[in-house]
């Protein structure tokens, strides 16, 4: 698979100082979502809808981009799903265009629909076992970072601490073929699907939370990643401020 090369702003600048969220006025084209007992409050891109967040949950697990691998399994298991976020699909899943080229023939482009999905998941820590909740000093790090772990997935900016207001977050950011979940009818294999992913986590009033932003194309994916929290009486700040590139092929 081959990406077009972006210059990794995020890269450069978390590289080289610490970076803050500045607090912002949310925009007349979002949503809000409250949770009480997690003193929280999100405003999101409204043509995201609230899908079940039951439906990410596979034999018991936490299942990150429909992708169900046994070793992702042990890295997701004690993660419980508070809300999901989907971009609705209301047209064709693919398009295709045609274009002359060179030589004469003609070139078919296909072009899958956009998707995109926010997944925000608490981890529990009576799910963690008294030895790694006693020497684990990575638990927020590993959160953010399991999107790295995704089978065929691949890092595009390097892990990094940096402020949403006066939270402090740790973020992740991987691209690459996403291996889906098989059927059981093993003669129609499901296809890895090209996606864009990103993992934010932080310690919150005593909740080790994680968002997972993922879509099919990064303009999308920049624009999921600019949904704005408040924590407790905080102003409301983006998640991720800045717009995330892509790997050189």
């Amino acid at each position: 698979m081959t990406f077009a090369p972006r210059t990794l702003v995020a890269t450069l600048v978390l590289a080289a100082l610490s970076l803050t969220a500045a607090a912002q006025t949310p925009t007349a084209d979002t949503t809000g979502w409250e949770s009480e007992p997690l003193k929280l409050r999100l405003f999101y891109p409204s043509d995201l809808v609230k899908g079940d967040p039951e439906k990410v949950l596979h034999d018991g697990h936490l299942t990150l981009f429909n992708v169900d691998n046994p070793k992702l399994a042990a890295e997701t298991h004690c993660l419980r799903p508070a809300l999901l976020l989907e971009l609705p699909q209301s047209g064709p899943a693919q398009t295709t265009e045609t274009q002359p080229a060179e030589d004469g023939t003609t070139r078919v482009t296909v072009k899958p629909a956009i998707t995109a999905s926010i997944l925000l998941a608490e981890l529990d820590i009576d799910c963690l076992n008294a030895e790694h909740e006693s020497s684990s000093t990575t638990l927020l790090s590993d959160l953010a970072e399991i999107v790295i772990k995704v089978p065929g997935m691949k890092s595009i900016a390097q892990p990094s601490w940096y402020n949403v207001g006066w939270q402090k977050v740790h973020m992740a950011a991987a691209q690459g073929q996403a291996q889906p979940m098989q059927p059981a009818d093993s003669t129609n294999p499901a296809v890895p699907q090209s996606l864009y992913a990103m993992g934010i986590s932080t310690n919150w009033n005593s909740h080790l939370l994680v968002w997972y932003f993922s879509s099919n194309n990064i303009d999308t994916l920049n624009r999921i990643t600019k949904t704005t929290v408040r924590f407790g009486r905080a102003e409301a700040a983006p998640l991720y401020p800045l717009p995330m590139g892509t790997a050189a092929p």
